[in-house]
C-alpha cells in the first residue's frame, strides 16, 4: 500500500465510524437518574454546617431491556464545602409522581428510610432505598427523593430535620 493510501485511511475511516454513530440506532436508555445533587446547604457555625445531597432515579419495564418498575434514592451528608463526608443522622422518603392534567399528581411512596452517613474506600454513604411500584396508568412519571439530616439547634434545644427535594428527571410508563 502507498504511502498516499495510508495517509488518506486515517481521515476517512474516522468520518466512516462518525456516520455510522449517527445512522445506526442508539440502545434506548433504561433508566433516568441523578446522581449527588446538592438540595440544602447550610454555614452557621451555631447549628452545625452540613451540605444534604441525594441521588433519586425511576426505572420501567421496558420490553427487550433488562429493568423494571423500580424508583431508588440516597442521602448524603457533608461538611458545608459539599466534599468532605460527615458523619450524620439521616432519612429518606421516596415518591412517585404521574403527569396528569398539568400537574404533578402523587402516585405512591415508600416508608422514611432512616441510618447514618458517612464515608468508606469509594466515598461518601448514606440511607439509600428503593421501591418496587405499579404504575397509576400510562403518562410521565418521576420519582422525588426527600433527603434530610437531623441538626441539632441549640436556641430551641431541640433537633430538627433539615434538607430538600430531587426529581429524578421524566419516563414515560406505559
Amino acid at each position: 500500500m502507498s504511502r498516499r493510501s495510508t495517509l488518506l485511511l486515517g481521515p476517512l475511516s474516522t468520518i466512516l465510524a462518525l456516520l455510522l454513530m449517527i445512522a445506526l440506532p442508539q440502545p434506548a436508555q433504561a433508566y433516568t437518574q441523578r446522581v449527588r445533587v446538592t438540595v440544602a446547604r447550610s454555614t452557621l457555625a451555631v447549628a452545625g454546617s452540613y451540605c444534604v445531597q441525594a441521588t433519586a432515579g425511576i426505572d420501567h419495564v421496558t420490553p427487550g431491556v433488562w429493568s423494571s418498575n423500580l424508583a431508588w434514592g440516597t442521602v448524603y451528608a457533608l461538611e458545608a464545602d459539599c466534599v468532605t463526608p460527615k458523619v450524620m443522622k439521616a432519612r429518606l422518603l421516596l415518591a412517585l409522581y404521574k403527569w396528569r392534567d398539568g400537574i404533578w399528581s402523587y402516585c405512591t411512596s415508600s416508608l422514611w428510610i432512616e441510618g447514618m452517613t458517612g464515608s468508606d474506600a469509594w466515598g461518601p454513604t448514606g440511607p439509600s432505598g428503593h421501591m418496587d411500584y405499579t404504575p397509576c396508568g400510562p403518562g410521565w412519571y418521576h420519582t422525588e427523593a426527600q433527603a434530610q439530616v437531623s441538626v441539632w439547634d441549640p436556641f430551641a434545644a431541640r433537633w430538627y430535620w433539615r434538607g430538600g427535594t430531587l426529581e429524578s428527571g421524566d419516563e414515560w410508563v406505559e
